[in-house]
């Protein structure tokens, strides 16, 4: 069984579901969780209404071994499966319901790269989802996800905002920035307390919108066989049209489509996974 907590306010509100450790190894979301568990046991907290559900560890055996996943990426198979053959397949089993049973989700994970900028991800665009990208102290937001991914034979992608978007539900992503850093931890915790303030659970002034720059996603490289990258890329980095950005051991080259961002440059990725994505400043 899946590990869950379920606060109920006095009154009748929004029910707000937290995920963390989709990816085991995504633990800023988790510590944040912990903390606020600590707060409410404490007293320091009280919901005043709606429902709000924390769930510290979506994926226990890949968190306790410290990695990304066992059989598969969870992130790529939140739907029900009528018979489950991998361990992900059953978690996503046992996280569906849950999505169902809620009105948002807030899904937090962390980013590979000491140094990494945090920021949102915008799947499903409408009005929680709005709700809930404007009280994230983050500087970007990165739309496009599900049209890169739309009639793929590569990678199936059912994520969490795709499961809560097929439920008639809402849902955003975070990502906190470098998984171990402290600043990741800060930012998983107020993005909880700023969601609780936003959707009047908690008695505290709403947070004051931080402006964002909107990236619109336009594709994504799969790493095919052994090579790496030119550049010790960081997420959100420039790149110019033409750049070289990774190159297989064979010589083949790849380069930017146009000008605009790198976005989630994985420098250790295995031959068949996502390599890096690319995306432009949406007008």
């Amino acid at each position: 069984m899946i590990e869950k907590y379920t606060f109920e306010g006095e009154k009748k509100g929004v029910k707000l579901l937290v995920f963390a450790a989709i990816h085991g190894n995504e633990t800023a979301g988790t510590n944040a969780i912990r903390r606020l568990l600590k707060e409410f046991e404490a007293g320091k907290i009280k919901l005043c209404s709606g429902c709000l559900t924390l769930v510290p560890v979506c994926n226990a055996q890949a968190y306790a071994k410290d990695v990304r996943q066992i059989d598969e990426n969870l992130n790529r198979v939140i739907k029900i499966f009528e018979e489950p053959k991998t361990y992900e397949q059953g978690l996503a089993n046992e996280l569906c319901p849950l999505i169902k049973k809620h009105d948002v989700l807030l899904d937090l994970h962390s980013t590979h790269c000491e140094g990494d900028v945090p920021f949102a991800f915008c799947d499903y665009p409408d009005e929680n989802n709005q709700k809930l990208i404007a009280g994230l102290d983050v500087g970007y937001v990165l739309e496009g996800w599900p049209q890169i991914y739309a009639g793929n034979c590569e990678i199936e992608d059912f994520s969490t905002e795709r499961a809560a978007h097929d439920f008639g539900k809402t849902a955003t992503t975070l990502e906190c920035g470098y998984h171990k850093s402290v600043e990741a931890i800060e930012i998983a915790y107020n993005a909880i307390i700023n969601m609780l303030a936003g959707f009047e659970m908690i008695e505290k002034e709403k947070p004051a919108e931080r402006p964002k720059t909107h990236i619109l996603m336009q594709g994504y490289v799969v790493k095919k066989k052994e090579g790496k990258l030119c550049k010790n890329y960081k997420h959100l980095d420039k790149i110019k049209a033409g750049e070289t950005i990774a190159r297989y051991d064979n010589g083949e080259v790849l380069t930017a489509p146009n000008d605009g961002f790198i976005l989630l440059p994985n420098l250790r990725a295995e031959i068949g996974a996502e390599w890096y994505y690319f995306g432009i400043e949406k007008s």
